[in-house]
């Protein structure tokens, strides 16, 4: 959901924008958006499951167990309950309860706007100086149909004419939730650009 707002940011503010400019899409595409199947982790589905679990909890292994039960996967589900904080009403010390550092409600508008965006315009006409890369998980529950793949790697050849940047990185053993299956392999391709830039910017000081 946030790199749509990467991109839309990218699009409202191209012109005053300091270059380089670099933005990360992970394991998304910029229009339809084509999502579970093959018993993977569906985000849509794992936000109503917690939106019908009680807001507050005993304990963040009550929400491990309950995600776990309801098909989700070990890894996802140990990432959720890192969301949790104890209860703390005003004036008086924490609870032995838990409760969401987020409200589920927006997150579901939010998710519901995302499949709802299509940014493809922005990727197919990046302005000069940015640089748009998009990270696929080998094991995505997204599904990356061969349009969407053929649209960037034509996006790579006219942004490479026009000035800008167009890149797809794929990470190794990692399914949707790139950040608690493969931490290492996601921090590995993201420092490599890092490297690049804090190489360009010394070069222009």
């Amino acid at each position: 959901m946030s790199f749509a707002v990467a991109l839309s940011m990218v699009e409202q503010a191209a012109k005053p924008l300091a270059r380089p400019v670099r933005v990360w899409v992970l394991d998304a595409t910029p229009g339809k958006v084509r999502a579970g199947g093959d018993g993977e982790d569906h985000p849509a589905e794992l936000i109503e499951f917690l939106r019908r679990m009680p807001e507050q909890v005993s304990s963040k292994q009550e929400v491990v167990d309950a995600l776990v039960k309801g098909q989700f996967s070990m890894d996802v589900a140990r990432w959720v309950a890192t969301n949790l904080r104890r209860t703390s009403p005003l004036g008086q010390r924490p609870s032995s309860s838990f409760s969401w550092t987020f409200d589920l409600n927006g997150i579901s508008e939010m998710y519901k706007s995302y499949e709802d965006t299509n940014l493809w315009r922005i990727v197919e006409n990046v302005p000069r100086g940015v640089h748009i890369n998009f990270l696929k998980a080998e094991r995505s529950l997204h599904r990356w149909a061969l349009e969407d793949l053929q649209r960037i790697y034509t996006a790579e050849e006219l942004a490479a004419d026009e000035g800008g940047g167009v890149e797809m990185h794929v990470l190794e053993d990692a399914g949707h939730w790139v950040h608690a299956d493969n931490p290492d392999g996601l921090f590995r391709i993201l420092s490599s650009t890092f490297r690049i830039e804090t190489t360009i910017r010394g070069m222009q000081d």
